[in-house]
């Protein structure tokens, strides 16, 4: 008796924890594809649909009839051992129709689908009642913790290591169980245990001819390819990417094409995370200064032209505030630039002799900037390679207790635009407040935000930051002209410049010392006075009554600016593959 229940207990206990170990695979394999994916997709359209497809697999699962353990198995080990070919293709081919709704559908139901599928049907093949209690939550529960630990180890290759090992344990426990049962059943022969075998090891030896195959092996780069990696098919060379925190961040170059054919866009280089161009400078024949001054240089020495992006110099008419004592003398002692992107605005400042502080959540997105971009250095304690959340409260802490140390700052530039929106947390009251006590009672704040002029995301931002600071001007970048019509219902890049000071804004006209030999910067900064966005032209009256005003002031605790913004991020991805070609995207 005792034995019988020893025995059940065990049983029980092992389906216990066969179940909760597909679950945490499961859970693994689904941030896995998620990271893999939202290269291609960016993380708003990859996230869109990606747990209805989850769920939908599931409750397939529990109504449809099972197979075996051992089939199941053979089936998870082959589909996970291909998933880092299926990821990729599927999604690249997918991305190709431009839609940024039905193309990643379209993968999660080919490549996502299949697993949490075959995934739910093991663990009810082992205890149908257990799996429907452990499972309920599935795979998106434990998704939000993974990702956090895929972010912090930053490991080149981790989502592929991922598929493989899944894969490879999968068809482990395949084989192991085949033995196992050749071993304990006198019905079998001896030729089973070992053709069950001989079959587990087909998928690892066909995967691997997939991986050393170039023409099938997918062109991502972080997982072991030497750069500079050239593109045989297009004039594309990628010079460096990295799996780091806020996804993979790539520097590459769209080249002249050496037989003189014409392509759309040439000789620029890049600076890409995941699914966004974070900014980019004109390189080789496009190169061209005011005066033919020596241009700027990147650590070997390659000569770099303008900024690609007119935003980035926008921003820099932040110097020109002249309704502040400091900015009527010049003397801009201090900057703070959060969101460092390709550092265009931070080699600006150096430049002008102003001392700035660096504050850039993704280190691999510095030493980018450091290394080929020409940022120059800003000294070790001047960069702080953290959220500017936690930074910002931090300084402010040091101010109220009067700290000696603590800075107060002229200017800042606050550009944290990334992925087809921002980052909601950096742009509610709260965050504005922190700010606005280590910046002088005259300082001036740039804020960047890309989207539609009328959007509600737009609406949002302008009303947090008048409500924290009291006056705000807008500026658009754009360099051609375009009609009212379009201004409206097209993405541009707004700056907001707004400041504490009591004195209303004002700009001086821009001089010959503020262009730095750029002819973009010349261009921009001298006509400033053409850009201004007339604050009816975000918002109508409506917005700015009293009862409707507290929709739009974004707080800790009311912040629906990232559901705002996720059409325009679909629309931003529809953008980003207008800009450049398809195997921009499709090489990382």
């Amino acid at each position: 008796m005792s034995t019988n229940s020893e025995s059940a207990t065990w049983t029980s206990a092992r389906s216990s924890l066969s179940i909760l170990a597909v679950s945490v695979a499961l859970s693994l394999f689904t941030t896995a594809y998620e990271n893999s994916v939202i290269p291609l997709f960016a993380s708003v359209p990859t996230l869109k649909h990606l747990g209805h497809v989850v769920h939908t697999s599931t409750a397939l699962a529990v109504v449809t009839p099972n197979l075996s353990s051992s089939k199941i198995l053979l089936i998870l080990g082959c589909l996970l051992l291909l998933a880092p070919h299926t990821s990729y293709w599927i999604s690249v081919y997918a991305a190709r129709f431009q839609d940024p709704i039905y193309s990643p559908l379209v993968t999660h139901a080919l490549v996502l689908a299949p697993v949490v599928y075959f995934s739910m049907s093991l663990a009810m093949s082992v205890d149908p009642t257990l799996a429907l209690i452990v499972l309920a939550a599935n795979a998106l529960q434990l998704r939000p913790l993974l990702m956090l630990v895929f972010s912090a180890l930053s490991l080149d290759a981790s989502n592929n290591v991922a598929f493989t090992a899944l894969g490879c344990v999968c068809l482990a426990v395949y084989g192991g169980n085949k033995v196992d049962a050749g071993r304990h059943s006198p019905h079998l022969n001896a030729r089973n245990p070992r053709s069950a075998v001989a079959l587990s090891v087909i998928p690892l030896v066909f995967t691997a001819l997939l991986s050393l195959n170039p023409a099938l092996r997918s062109p991502t780069l972080v997982d072991s390819i030497v750069t500079p990696y050239n593109i045989p098919t297009y004039p594309l060379r990628i010079l460096n990417s990295t799996q780091s925190k806020t996804g993979v961040v790539v520097v590459g170059e769209i080249l002249p094409p050496a037989d003189g054919s014409l392509i759309p866009l040439h000789s620029i280089r890049y600076l890409r995370v995941s699914h966004s161009l974070l900014g980019g400078v004109w390189i080789g024949e496009r190169v061209a200064t005011l005066d033919s001054f020596p241009p700027l240089t990147d650590q070997d020495s390659t000569p770099l032209g303008d900024s690609i992006y007119s935003a980035f110099v926008l921003q820099e008419a932040v110097r020109l505030v002249n309704s502040t004592p400091q900015g009527r003398k010049g003397e801009c002692d201090h900057a703070l630039i959060i969101g460092l992107g390709t550092g265009i605005s931070a080699n600006a400042f150096a430049q002008h002799g102003i001392a700035t502080t660096i504050v850039e959540i993704d280190p691999a997105v510095y030493d980018a900037a450091r290394r080929y971009f020409g940022l120059s250095d800003p000294g070790i304690n001047n960069v702080f390679l953290q959220d500017a959340r936690r930074w910002v409260r931090s300084r402010r802490a040091m101010v109220e207790a009067e700290d000696p140390s603590a800075i107060k700052y002229d200017v800042v530039v606050h550009d944290c635009f990334s992925g087809g929106g921002v980052p909601e947390h950096l742009f509610s009251i709260e965050f504005w407040n922190d700010l606005k006590t280590i910046v002088s009672p005259e300082g001036v704040v740039a804020v960047n935000f890309a989207g539609k002029l009328a959007s509600e995301s737009s609406r949002a931002i302008l009303v947090t930051l008048l409500r924290a600071f009291g006056q705000c001007r807008a500026f658009h970048d754009r360099v051609e002209p375009i009609s009212q019509e379009q201004f409206q219902s097209h993405f541009v890049n707004i700056v907001f410049f707004c400041s504490p000071s009591p004195t209303p804004l004002t700009f001086r006209p821009a001089v010959e010392e503020d262009y730095l030999h750029s002819y973009l910067r010349r261009h921009i900064l001298s006509s400033l006075d053409k850009r201004e966005i007339d604050h009816a032209e975000i918002g109508d009256s409506s917005i700015w009554s009293a009862t409707t005003e507290e929709k739009f002031v974004l707080t800790d605790a009311h912040n629906t600016l990232n559901t705002w913004q996720e059409e325009e991020a679909s629309e931003h991805w529809k953008l980003m593959r207008e800009m450049v070609p398809d195997v921009v995207w499709e090489t990382y």
